[in-house]
């Protein structure tokens, strides 16, 4: 069956260069559905003081766009969510330093810590770090390890957790040493392992047939 504008999810990694090659096509978008939901996070969108750090970065497209034609968008999701899949928190920081350090990888904590559900975005939208089956890559095909957990950790198992955790570390790691996240995810993603790991994770859920928009 195909899907009407109204109910298309456009996704990308949380990366700058997956956000911008978005933004032409949620542009695109928006001229037939009248508006469309972008993942800025609502306090940004009522003006209070948001400390974006890194975040404001990989949404600066979004930014322009929302604020150079109003009207035409609606903002969605909160700050801490948006870190919590995108970034390392400090009770995440705490786990990645245990696992690096001292070796010890508590599943039951990490458990904890990806806890909540998938979040569901709203229709139609571009989303960041959403892995449905319905979404429609428009930049960066492949999620970040935090992307990944976020979405499906409790569709893995035990052996796949720890691998998992493993990634994570890696990718703290690489965040730390790169210049910017679009290299650290490069870096990440250059690892022909994790992307089997990754791709493998998010079909078994039933993803097999998201379309693939190219930039």
């Amino acid at each position: 069956m195909r899907r009407s504008a109204e109910d298309l999810v456009l996704t990308t990694a949380a990366v700058r260069a997956g956000v911008e090659a978005c933004v032409d096509l949620v542009d695109a978008v928006a001229e037939r559905v009248g508006l469309i939901y972008l993942p800025i996070p609502v306090e940004v969108c009522r003006g209070a003081f948001a400390d974006l750090g890194a975040l404001g970065w990989i949404l600066e497209p979004l930014l322009y766009i929302y604020r150079e034609r109003p009207g035409r968008w609606a903002c969605y999701g909160s700050l801490e969510d948006l870190q919590r899949r995108a970034f390392a928190t400090a009770k995440l920081a705490g786990l990645v330093v245990r696992a690096k350090v001292f070796g010890s990888v508590d599943l039951r904590q990490w458990d904890l810590l990806f806890a909540s559900p998938p979040y569901e975005p709203p229709r139609p939208s571009l989303a960041i770090g959403y892995w449905g089956r319905d979404s429609v890559v428009c930049g960066a095909p492949t999620p970040t390890p935090l992307e990944l957990a976020a979405a499906f950790w409790s569709s893995l198992d035990e052996g796949e957790k720890r691998e998992l955790v493993g990634y994570i570390v890696e990718y703290i790691d690489l965040l730390l040493s790169s210049i910017n996240v679009d290299e650290a995810y490069s870096r990440l993603v250059a690892d022909g392992r994790y992307r089997a790991f990754a791709d493998a994770v998010v079909h078994r859920v039933g993803n097999r047939k998201r379309a693939v928009v190219p930039p």
